[in-house]
């Protein structure tokens, strides 16, 4: 596969990804840039050298092409030097000798280091060549080799010159318009022909000329077309003007256009066979990189989602087992522990003997209601349900506490296992797929790498819905009750029973009650401990997801599921094709 179309296949992919974009998933921003890249080196600008007469308009054509000047003057017409002149951040240019050494500074310094030398042909004679970086836009697409004019050619520096030749992509011959057809530079255009490298002409200073010009570009072909892929008259002046002004028309109406298009469209860059090999296995391991980060971030995305339905089925298991120890726990109150002192304080008066006398009876009655008054039995119950309300605080803050080791300790054993999947994935791909910059790619903070926060999250929130203080007020009818019963146990003291039959009524007595007061108070107390559930899923489900989903919800990342679910199996499909 041509390695532009592979990068560009990776690019595309790279943009389609539901991941692209996202800063919850930094990891494929990287991966992005490298081929981008990688396309920029595959894509290296047009090499692209420039000789002719001296006076045709190299210059201009150069400057035109760079969309700025690129030297003070006509240093290579008059030093008989080659210039590269090439993009840079940094303008600098660097003179090379031909021993190796080298001599830097500014793009100034050195072309005035050139003027200063401009007739000594010994100091030229040690000069290899210029190289100019200059910060100009135009440069990024197209690399010029700008060579000296044909008078200033030696033959201490032709050598050099057609050496040069053997590294562009295209030779751009510039002619000028107003002396056509001299019998040197026919001959010069034959000999560099016989190079190898496609020749392109520009007939410059068309704007000066009289006459049709395309009666020159017939005069060039009819003499030289066998040498020439393409002829293109042209005004560099206008050129100039146009890119400098950003005139578009200006810039048609020069050649200037038709002349660029063709470059960008027929000549093909010069990449290295290996240097092309080299960017082919990088982009590979690219791929493998992105085709990591999707299945980690689906495995990532499936274990959270995961944890969050075993948190909601934890907490609605633990408040089961907490509402029903916390019920056991009432109703073993209500049999043994309540109005139990009222129980033993009437039995130790019916066991005096006096409690059939008058003043006995009196004092008896008076302490049954007493025992039985809604005061005492709302004290007992409120100092009943103010310790159980601690005794459930208690408990469910340790269940809470245990789903929280529980649920990070399920999650820490399954990232485990999925970093063990993606080291035995990124040896199947038999690439170094640099795992330590893969497994990163994890969604925003939360439960990556560490424990879930459940408990602390969600202890104080379920406490402020409901408190047993609350369920008080409905318990308070059957404590009403409590006072109709005293007239149920004098009424038969007033018969005369005997004592046994007394300690019966008593007992019959208190145990409605206890039953009237369970009747309401355990329904209550298991309300508010499925309230304490409910809120505490809720709260909990609520946090989880704003700590550990990256502000997704629940439907946002089931439905990216399915998405990297399918791009998953369409890479595992591309592996087993390629096995």
């Amino acid at each position: 596969m041509d390695v532009r179309t592979y990068i560009d296949g990776l690019l595309a992919r790279a943009e389609q990804s539901p991941l692209f974009g996202d800063e919850a998933f930094p990891g494929l921003y990287p991966v992005y840039r490298d081929l981008q890249l990688l396309r920029a080196k595959v894509e290296q600008p047009l090499h692209a050298a420039i000789i002719g007469e001296v006076k045709a308009g190299k210059s201009t054509l150069i400057n035109a092409f760079a969309g700025g000047d690129i030297s003070p003057t006509d240093a290579t017409e008059t030093t008989a030097c080659i210039m590269k002149i090439a993009y840079s951040p940094e303008e600098k240019a660097v003179l090379h000798f031909r021993d190796g050494t080298e001599r830097e500074g500014s793009v100034s310094d050195i072309y005035g280091l050139l003027e200063e030398h401009h007739n000594d042909q010994d100091f030229f004679g040690h000069c290899d060549y210029v190289e100019v970086g200059r910060n100009l836009q135009g440069l990024r697409h197209i690399c010029l080799i700008d060579t000296p004019g044909l008078e200033t050619i030696t033959t201490a520096n032709e050598s050099r010159t057609t050496d040069y030749f053997q590294s562009v992509d295209v030779v751009l011959w510039v002619f000028n318009g107003n002396y056509l057809g001299q019998s040197d530079v026919n001959e010069r255009v034959r000999q560099v022909a016989q190079m190898g490298k496609p020749i392109v002409a520009v007939i410059n200073r068309i704007d000066q000329v009289d006459g049709d010009p395309q009666d020159l570009v017939d005069y060039l072909d009819d003499s030289l077309g066998i040498y020439l892929e393409e002829i293109f008259p042209l005004s560099a002046r206008k050129a100039y003007e146009g890119v400098m002004q950003a005139d578009q028309q200006l810039q048609d109406e020069s050649g200037f256009t038709d002349l660029y298009t063709y470059l960008d469209e027929h000549i093909e860059r010069h990449v290295d066979d290996v240097q092309l090999d080299s960017i082919m296995k990088s982009a590979r391991v690219l791929e493998d990189k992105m085709k990591l980060l999707h299945r980690q971030a689906l495995d990532q995305i499936e274990r959270k989602l995961h944890t969050y339905m075993e948190l909601d089925e934890q907490i609605q298991y633990n408040g089961k087992m907490l509402s029903e120890k916390a019920l056991s726990q009432t109703r073993e109150w209500l049999q043994h522990t309540f109005l139990s002192r009222a129980e033993g304080a009437l039995y130790s008066q019916i066991g005096s003997g006096n409690a059939f006398s008058s003043s006995s009876q009196d004092e008896f009655q008076q302490t049954l209601r007493q025992v039985l008054s809604q005061e005492r039995i709302r004290s007992e119950i409120e100092g009943y349900l103010q310790q159980l309300s601690e005794t459930i605080r208690s408990d469910w803050q340790g269940r809470l506490s245990g789903i929280d080791a529980e649920l990070s300790r399920m999650y820490e054993q399954e990232q485990e296992k999925n970093q063990m999947e993606m080291a035995r994935l990124s040896l199947s791909m038999q690439e170094n797929t640099g795992m330590e910059s893969v497994k990163n790619s994890v969604l925003a903070a939360g439960a990556a790498g560490g424990a879930l926060s459940i408990y602390s999250a969600v202890v104080a929130p379920a406490a402020a819905h409901v408190t047993l203080g609350a369920a008080v007020s409905t318990i308070m009818p059957p404590v009403l009750l409590a006072g109709a019963a005293v007239g149920l146990v004098t009424g038969y003291a007033r018969s005369r029973k005997v004592k046994t039959q007394q300690r019966q009524q008593v007992r019959e007595v208190l145990g409605m009650v206890r039953d009237k007061t369970g009747a309401t108070l355990l329904p209550a107390l298991k309300t508010y401990l499925e309230e304490i559930c409910q809120a505490t899923q809720t709260e909990a489900k609520r946090d989880f997801v704003e700590k550990n989903f990256a502000g997704r919800s629940v439907q946002d990342l089931q439905q990216l599921v399915e998405q990297l679910k399918q791009i998953v199996r369409q890479d595992e499909a591309d592996l087993r094709v390629l096995d």
